[in-house]
């Protein structure tokens, strides 16, 4: 009882966690946007443009689709399975900082840079968030091509609407491979911090995270997950990824599959041709794909098919023609979306 009670506070906590996307200040941010782009929409008399938007961001069928109560259940329930596996998995930061730093020592000898104190802390601050931009796409480029992490992955693209609850959408492994991508990332750049400039280290925070982090989710960042349509335009669009860009992500539109995969920077996207700018597109439909239903349908569902769908695409893999891959094609028709 007294765990269960600790997990509801930490819930209810969120609003006031700046590493949380629905971080209240991230949410009002948001919220502010919102109501910037209306105001701009009725000096220029378009009274239903503004309509359009208030009612594409706060449509209760919308929020209480059951879709985005699928996501309230996750957000729910998957701390408490995050929570064992990264105890069963026991990988923490300052390990991965130590042997990163001594590995560098063993291979180039001592260096110890003569940095101001300003300049350490702004590098220290840019390189952190770059890394941990740039690893975040990785991951989530792999799994967008590799068949078993697709398969993982996919339950975060069955959502049929979007709210800034969406973000939580995600299965708890899929979960557990960003947790070891943030801690290895942010252990290897510590570990070349600590090799380069010693261990007398800080960051620039705002509310306790990074300041760039901090600001980007204060841009609107939750309108990524919503149906308000923000671009920053084309020649923005190349440096930072827009609300429109990732919705364009979540389109159900086979033209828009496996495109802008950033978080924050649209400049990996560029490097690995997936970029598409949102000027002259537009959304009709999120989902896996047009005309189907989600394959999540209740929380058993999103815990239970991701993993037999991942069975599946690892059988099908393999080299071996025999009954056993025959009778999953006939049970399991998947085409290449699903």
């Amino acid at each position: 009882m007294e765990f269960l009670l600790s997990h509801i506070q930490t819930l209810l906590g969120y609003p006031l966690d700046s590493g949380k996307r629905v971080y209240v200040f991230y949410l009002l941010g948001s919220l502010a946007m919102v109501l910037l782009v209306m105001a701009l929409r009725l000096l220029s008399r378009d009274r239903n443009g503004a309509a359009g938007i208030w009612k594409a961001f706060a449509s209760p069928g919308i929020w209480f689709h059951p879709s985005a109560r699928l996501d309230y259940q996750l957000l729910a329930i998957n701390p408490l399975i995050r929570t064992f596996f990264l105890g069963f998995v026991g990988i923490s930061l300052v390990p991965v900082a130590l042997a990163t730093s001594n590995f560098l020592e063993r291979w180039a000898g001592s260096l110890s840079l003569d940095w101001p104190g300003l300049q350490i802390t702004a590098a220290y601050t840019l390189v952190l968030f770059v890394a941990d931009d740039f690893t975040r796409f990785l991951l989530h480029y792999l799994m967008h091509k590799l068949p078993w992490l697709w398969s993982i992955h996919r339950l975060h693209h069955s959502a049929e609407v979007m709210t800034p609850f969406t973000v939580y959408r995600i299965h708890p492994l899929e979960s557990l491979l960003y947790s070891l991508r943030m801690v290895i990332t942010q252990g290897l750049v510590l570990g070349l911090f600590f090799f380069a400039v010693g261990m007398n280290l800080s960051v620039w925070e705002i509310a306790g995270a990074n300041a760039f982090t901090y600001l980007f989710n204060l841009a609107g960042a939750n309108l990524r997950h919503s149906h308000v349509w923000i671009s920053w335009g084309p020649w923005l669009e190349r440096i930072f990824i827009s609300p429109a860009q990732h919705q364009i992500h979540h389109s159900s539109d086979p033209r828009h599959f496996d495109r802008n995969m950033g978080a924050f920077l649209a400049v990996w996207d560029g490097l690995f041709h997936t970029l598409l700018v949102a000027r002259g597109e537009q959304v009709s439909g999120y989902g896996l794909s047009r005309g189907k239903p989600s394959p999540h349908t209740s929380l058993a569902r999103a815990y239970i098919e991701p993993c037999t769908h991942a069975l599946r695409r690892i059988v099908r893999s393999r080299p071996l023609k025999s009954r056993i891959i025959t009778c999953i094609d006939n049970e399991y028709h998947l085409d290449s979306r699903s």
